[in-house]
Parts: structure tokens; C-alpha cells; sequence
């Protein structure tokens, strides 16, 4: 049957004060990516091919928060709201009762906080309950975790998996079924269960686990991630030292990338000399807007001296961490005339990826020399030119 033959009007429950989310507004008016929780919900149903009328249910106290969310919204379909009721029962019924004067033929019931609803899925609940003629038709989805009975804290008994479903909204029933079981009672939180006890069949379709509702803060930290592009910050670091000879006694060595290696010639610095930590260091701090290396390990301050330069990279990690990037990727170029770079690349991005906390292939390390040309080319130093990439984090908070 063609699904445009019958008028559908979509009802948002969106009269809550979501005491669990523990906020200082209601839920439904938190913003993800600029716009309210609620606004995202209601551009779903505006955008689906099937929805005729769309009524939102709101709290008589939240009506400066409601006007503010739709401001940005001018499709007709969206109806002037309605007063919720002192529970979620009552705001449907409330929300149903608006609505018989346009009389739909079904009624999609959402919750205002599910803003991920797919328009695939209210077509499939529309498509469902017109080709099979169901009284009732609502997305489900398996438990996958344990399900158990609990009393103080403490496990009674397993529940077998088998049968159960979590049950999801949008909800499509006949309009006039529904009103007439909801006139009946006084309070229902789910309203399939309410249509399944007065005897009505509701059938299940697939629903999707990235539908999910929005109950507390956690679940709200979740839709902000997913809502919200990640920032990216790019960084670019130089770092030059001078060869010395190596005095009496001591190692013949440098160190570059955190690794040992062999040379005729001794690095002079205030630290280990670790040229390419210090260019890595100077474009991740550069990268956050944190200044360079000299400035939070000055030269001047014996503190530093000798100091091993892994120091200064742990620090430009965890300084990263804390404004919430990490490190993309990392391109290092090495500039000298000796000691020959090849043999140690594989070291040296183990060491930097470990550091950094990321996976080696995202530490590249090339190597050139200045062809004889200036004070490298003539062997009296070397240079590291580093460029990083670092991108927002994607974890709860």
C-alpha cells in the first residue's frame, strides 16, 4: 500500500526535567553542535518522506527554552506545542488529544531525547505498519549483556537473554487505538506496553543501537562526540645544534629521536642535545598555543641540564592530553652530512611512538643532507625540522 493514502503525525515527548542527567537545563536543550538536543530530533521527522504533522509535547516551564531551540525552524509541518502533563503517560495523552483535530490515520510517538533516530527506521516502522496492518508497530533491539534480578546490591538470579528486547522509540500505532487506551488509564511509561495491555498486537522490527536515549550525563558526553567535528591543530618545530669534539673520557655518541648513536663528534646543548625530540617537542607546544621549549625549559636554569630530552617530550604529551588533542601524525626531517640516519629509522619511531602513544606508522622520519652547502654541509651541526598534527580526543569525559 502506498504509504501517502494515510495521514501520519509525529508526537515528540519532550515535557521532561531529566533529573538523572544531573543539569542544570533540561536534557532536550543541551546543545550538540550548536543546536538543542530537541532541535536535532525534530529536523529527523522534518526531513522523513512520510510525516505529515509533527506536535512536540513540552514542559509549561521550559516554553522560553522550546522557542529558542525551533527559532532557526519555518517548515509548516511542525505544529504549534503542547503542555505536557505531570508524567510521561499524561503528556501523551495530552499530545494525542491535540491532535484529533487533524485525525491522522497513525500516530509516531518519539522521545524529544533520541536525536540519532535514522530516516530509515521511521521508514521501516511506517512501511511495517502499513503493509501488515498492525494495530502497532516499535524498533527492538537484543540485549547483549547479562541480565540479572538484583536486591541490595546483591544478584538474586540470572534472566535468560533469549526473549528479551530492549525496546526503542519512534513508535507508530493506529491514532485511534492509541488515544482510546491512553483515555483509560492514568500512568504508563512505554506506550507499547500500555497498547499490549489492553490487548492490542504490536510487532517488532529491527531497531538500531545508535538510537540511543539520552538519560545521563555519560550518554550525553557520547552524543556530543558523535555530534561534533573533530578540531585539528597543526604544528611546525626547528631545532638546530652545534658539533663539538668529544671530551676526554667521555662516550662517543648522540642522540637523536630518543636513540644512541655512534659519531666522532659530541652534540653541545644544556640538555642531552636530542635535536629531534626538542623540533617534536617545539611543534606540539606550538600546535596547542603553548609557547616553545625555551620557555618551559629555559637553558639559563640548571634544572635542565643534562636533562634527558624524553623529559620534555612526556611533558608536551601529557601538555596535549590536558587540552584534549592527541598527536595524528608526526613528520620528521633530520639535516645532516654524518652520522648516517637509515640504519636507525625503525628505532627511532619506536621510541617516538611509544612516547606519543600512537601506533609507529604515524611517525615518519626522513633524513637528507645539505650538499656540502653552509655549516652543515661542512659537517659543524645538525638540524631537525618537525611538523605535527593533532586532532581533539574521543573519549568520555
Amino acid at each position: 500500500m502506498c504509504a501517502k493514502k494515510y495521514k501520519i503525525a509525529a508526537l515528540i515527548v519532550a515535557a521532561g526535567v531529566g533529573s538523572r542527567c544531573n543539569s542544570t537545563i533540561p536534557k532536550q536543550y543541551i546543545k550538540l553542535a550548536g543546536k538543542s538536543v530537541l532541535f536535532h530530533t525534530i529536523k529527523r521527522f522534518l526531513a522523513n518522506q512520510y510525516i505529515d504533522y509533527i506536535r512536540i509535547a513540552i514542559n509549561r516551564d521550559h516554553e522560553s527554552f522550546y522557542e529558542k531551540a525551533i527559532s532557526l525552524i519555518t517548515d509548516t509541518k511542525l505544529l504549534s506545542p503542547v503542555y505536557g502533563g505531570e508524567n510521561r503517560q499524561s503528556s501523551v495523552k495530552l499530545g494525542l488529544e491535540s491532535l484529533q483535530k487533524i485525525n491522522p490515520d497513525f500516530v509516531v510517538i518519539h522521545d524529544a531525547c533520541r536525536p540519532f533516530v535514522s530516516d530509515v527506521l521511521i521508514d521501516n516502522l511506517v512501511e511495517s505498519m502499513i503493509n501488515d496492518q498492525y494495530t502497532g508497530v516499535v524498533p527492538a533491539i537484543e540485549v547483549e549483556d547479562t541480565m540479572s534480578l538484583v536486591s541490595n546490591s546483591f544478584i538474586e538470579s540470572t534472566i535468560s537473554r533469549g526473549k528479551l528486547r530492549a525496546i526503542q522509540t519512534p513508535q507508530i500505532f493506529n491514532f485511534k487505538e492509541l488515544l482510546s487506551c491512553h483515555q483509560s488509564v492514568k500512568e504508563f511509561t512505554d506506550d507499547s506496553s500500555l497498547m499490549v495491555e489492553h490487548k492490542k498486537h504490536v510487532a517488532i522490527i529491527k531497531g538500531e543501537k545508535s538510537n540511543f536515549k539520552l538519560t545521563t550525563k555519560e550518554d550525553i558526553n557520547m552524543a556530543k562526540l558523535l555530534f561534533e567535528e573533530p578540531k585539528f591543530r597543526v604544528g611546525a618545530g626547528y631545532d638546530i645544534h652545534k658539533f663539538i669534539k668529544v671530551q676526554n673520557g667521555a662516550e662517543s655518541f648522540i642522540k637523536i629521536c630518543g636513540v644512541k648513536i655512534e659519531h666522532n663528534m659530541a652534540i653541545e646543548a644544556h640538555s642531552d642535545g636530542d635535536v629531534a625530540i626538542h623540533a617534536i617537542v617545539d611543534a606540539i607546544l606550538g600546535a596547542l598555543g603553548c609557547g616553545d621549549i625555551g620557555e618551559h625549559f629555559p637553558p639559563s636554569s640548571s634544572e635542565w641540564k643534562d636533562c634527558n630530552s624524553s623529559h620534555f617530550l612526556d611533558f608536551a604529551a601529557k601538555k596535549a592530553k590536558e587540552k584534549g588533542y592527541s598527536v595524528s601524525n608526526l613528520d620528521i626531517t633530520i639535516v645532516c652530512e654524518e652520522p648516517k640516519i637509515s640504519p636507525y629509522k625503525v628505532e627511532m619511531k619506536k621510541f617516538i611512538s611509544k612516547a606519543l602513544e600512537i601506533d609507529d606508522e604515524f611517525v615518519n622520519i626522513k633524513a637528507t643532507t645539505a650538499e656540502k652547502l653552509g655549516y652543515i654541509g661542512r659537517n659543524e651541526g645538525i638540524a631537525v625540522h618537525a611538523s605535527v598534527l593533532l586532532h581533539t580526543n574521543f573519549y568520555w569525559k
